[in-house]
């Protein structure tokens, strides 16, 4: 969650998404009656002209956080750090049960039961390619 009353980098350049992203959470705080209309207008053209972190931190120090926009969604409703978001979280779910099948299949087809458990390893596996290192820095914004 980005906190625009308090920017990590106050002087940093901010992007056409950072832009977005603050008039977005200037109208839900707008759909939560803690703005007017005028008061909205104002502060989103502040928003949408906006250069560096430092120009939008007036713009929202006197609302709370939780007007700040959130992580992204989704889109099932649920917020996911996996990567590839809810497809990854999915793929994620099903390992375990296609490791398990592999498991049988190699051992009964195959009669390799000795080297069969050796599936399992793909549980762990794909768990550091889908929530390992760098995971949950792809969800947040600084």
């Amino acid at each position: 969650m980005v906190d625009y009353a308090n920017p990590l980098r106050p002087h940093e350049r901010i992007a056409d998404r950072d832009r977005a992203d603050a008039v977005s959470a200037l109208t839900r705080a707008r759909d939560e009656g803690r703005l007017t209309p005028d008061e909205f207008e104002q502060r989103a053209a502040s928003a949408r002209n906006a250069v560096t972190w430092s120009d939008l931190v007036p713009l929202f120090s006197d609302l709370p956080r939780a007007s700040a926009p959130a992580a992204q969604d989704d889109g099932w409703g649920s917020q996911s750090r996996a990567r590839g978001g809810a497809w990854g979280a999915s793929i994620m779910a099903f390992v375990p049960f296609v490791a398990l099948g592999l498991f049988f299949l190699v051992g009964f087809v195959w009669h390799g039961w000795a080297w069969s458990w050796l599936f399992f390893l793909l549980i762990p596996v794909f768990g550091i390619l889908i929530y390992g290192p760098g995971a949950d820095s792809r969800r947040r914004r600084y």
